[in-house]
């Protein structure tokens, strides 16, 4: 019956006005989705020069059968996931619109592993055209796709035991259908890591993937790149700056080369440089796994950076003991091992990061009562310090993250822009006085 009424609109409109034809076939297609959800949970898309988002709602079920991609195979019985997004949402890193909350705020919480998606399509397009989709943008952890049973494609790697997991990223399949109607079941396959599974909001397809003609299909493609790399494009920017800035402060020693503030601060400023590229690295590129990107950044130069900088802080308020860089030292060690995928230790990571917050503001006290160029000095270091004390800060309900045109900025890097120049003036100048001094 569905079938016959379009038919007979699309007779009626072309012989009418060619012109209206697309607009009135996407209104279709968005009515009739509608329609399908209250009477077979199938999704049927009219696509003259359009897109649908597969809100669903999808059938969704923990575990790991491969069966499950059979297009024959009956979920009637599974659960319901809607992935409709309410209006205006976005996901909290760089703005991806669309976004809604994971499995674990759905009645699934504190768990993970395997899990299937499961959703039936219908669509009908203009002769000449088949359809193609563009993947889920947002997925925590690996995820891969079926079409009508056959793996199109998807972000990870399945076949060890436990799945190598890559960053999401747009991208945008062909289904290799040659018709221009037909049917098919989706059935998405994902995997979340239990170290994933603890924020509230996590688990499985935070974006619904999208049903398109060919041409109208690359528009969110290109639109989900364009967010993605403007949201990390900082993240490449700034640790550029950081080296400059590093490099800087280690030309300047050799003008007080019994300055060992400096030496410090070019190696904490170093690592927090090296930190940050990690982010355009893991989310741009399939260089780095996530597990490896969690132990390269938290594991080692989250870590390097505070104890480099706590160090360089006492050194600049003219306070140097071995036992207080024995013991920054030991806290640093603690925290990066705390930190490693696969230790569960957030007493231990939350005690040792609480021993270096005291440490660093035990050297602002030596600082305001030493240093000559205290106005200058104190706004730097503190601008550094809201960079590495992120955690802390949000522990404490300071706001992490803004979206300014629609694309996140974070708490960290607004500090980090601000410091670099800061920075830059105070150790020109303290190299400065130093001379003149000597």
């Amino acid at each position: 019956m569905i079938e016959k009424f379009i038919t007979e609109m699309r007779l009626f409109i072309s012989q009418r006005s060619p012109k209206i034809t697309v607009h009135v076939f996407l209104f279709i297609a968005l009515t009739l989705c509608q329609v399908s959800h209250a009477q077979a949970d199938v999704i049927t898309a009219m696509l003259g020069q359009g897109e649908i988002p597969l809100n669903g709602p999808w059938a969704f079920r923990m575990g790991n059968d491969y069966s499950w991609a059979n297009p024959q195979f009956d979920d009637s019985h599974w659960d319901q996931l809607d992935l409709t997004p309410p209006p205006g949402s976005h996901d909290g890193d760089v703005g991806l619109p669309g976004y809604v909350p994971g499995w674990t705020s759905k009645g699934y919480s504190g768990r993970w592993g395997h899990a299937w998606y499961r959703l039936r399509v219908r669509w009908n397009m203009p002769a000449g055209s088949v359809p193609v989709l563009s993947a889920p943008t947002l997925v925590d952890g690996a995820y891969e796709i079926y079409w009508n049973g056959k793996r199109i494609g998807g972000i990870g790697d399945f076949s060890p035991a436990q799945p190598t997991i890559y960053a999401s990223r747009p991208k945008l399949f062909q289904l290799g259908e040659k018709a221009s109607s037909g049917e098919a079941v989706i059935a998405i396959h994902v995997y979340l890591p239990k170290d994933m599974a603890t924020d509230a909001e996590a688990g499985g397809m935070h974006v619904a993937p999208i049903l398109a003609e060919p041409a109208a299909g690359a528009n969110p493609y290109l639109a989900q790149w364009w967010r993605t790399f403007w949201g990390y494009i900082a993240d490449l920017v700034e640790p550029l700056m950081l080296i400059a800035l590093a490099l800087f402060g280690i030309s300047l020693n050799r003008f007080s080369r019994r300055d060992r503030f400096l030496p410090l601060m070019a190696a904490a400023i170093s690592a927090i440089a090296l930190s940050r590229l990690n982010q355009p690295l893991l989310f741009w590129t399939e260089l780095e796994t996530i597990p490896m990107y969690n132990v390269i950044r938290f594991g080692i130069f989250n870590p390097a950076a505070i104890v480099f900088w706590v160090m360089a802080c006492y050194r600049l308020g003219g306070f140097s003991d071995r036992r207080i860089d024995a013991l920054i030292c030991m806290f640093g060690v603690l925290a990066g091992i705390a930190a490693l995928p696969g230790i569960e230790a957030r007493l231990l990571l939350s005690i040792a990061r609480l021993g270096l917050l005291l440490l660093f503001f035990g050297s602002i006290f030596y600082i305001v009562r030493a240093s000559h160029l205290r106005l200058l000095a104190i706004p730097a270091i503190l601008l550094v310090g809201i960079a590495i004390f992120a955690d802390e800060l949000s522990m404490i309900g300071v706001k992490g993250i803004w979206f300014p045109f629609g694309v996140g900025v974070s708490r960290t890097q607004y500090a980090l822009v601000l410091a670099i120049p800061v920075m830059a003036v105070f150790v020109h100048l303290r190299v400065a006085v130093s001379a003149k001094s000597t």
